[in-house]
C-alpha cells in the first residue's frame, strides 16, 4: 500500500489482465498475507488505498471499481481522489467487462480458502 500522496495516476480504465479482482486471474498470485491485510481494512472507518500489484503508481482500478460500487467507504481513497481532482465521469468510465469477485471476502476465499472465517 502506499500513502495518499503517493499514488497520482488515476489514468487507467480497466483492471490489469491478472488484477485479483478478476475470476480469471491465476489465483494464489498474491500472498496470503496480502488478502488478511484486504479484509483487515474493511473493518477499519478510515480504509486503504491500494495501488496497482504492478508498482507502477496507478490506483488499483478493480480496487477502484469495488469502492465506487459500494459508495466510495474508504475515507482515504475519498481525501486521494479529491486531492487529485478525480472527477465521477472518470469513476463512470471505468470498465470491468469479465467475470469478477464482487466482494474482497469472496475473492480472498477464492484465493485461500482457510480465510473463510478470518476477521
Amino acid at each position: 500500500m502506499k500513502s495518499v500522496k503517493q499514488i497520482k495516476d488515476y489514468t487507467c480504465k480497466a483492471p490489469c489482465k491478472n488484477c485479483p479482482y478478476r475470476k480469471d486471474a491465476k489465483l494464489q498470485l498474491w500472498s496470503i498475507e496480502e488478502y488478511k491485510d484486504l479484509l483487515k481494512s474493511e473493518n477499519d472507518y478510515m480504509g486503504k488505498h491500494y495501488a496497482c500489484h504492478k508498482k507502477n503508481g496507478h490506483t488499483c482500478v478493480g480496487w477502484l471499481i469495488n469502492q465506487d460500487e459500494r459508495n466510495l467507504p474508504s475515507i482515504v481513497l475519498r481525501l486521494s481522489l479529491t486531492m487529485n481532482s478525480v472527477t465521477r465521469e472518470y469513476l463512470d468510465n471505468l470498465k470491468f467487462d469479465i467475470p469478477r469477485y464482487k466482494t474482497i471476502r469472496e475473492m480472498a476465499v477464492a484465493n485461500y480458502p482457510q480465510l473463510k472465517h478470518f476477521n
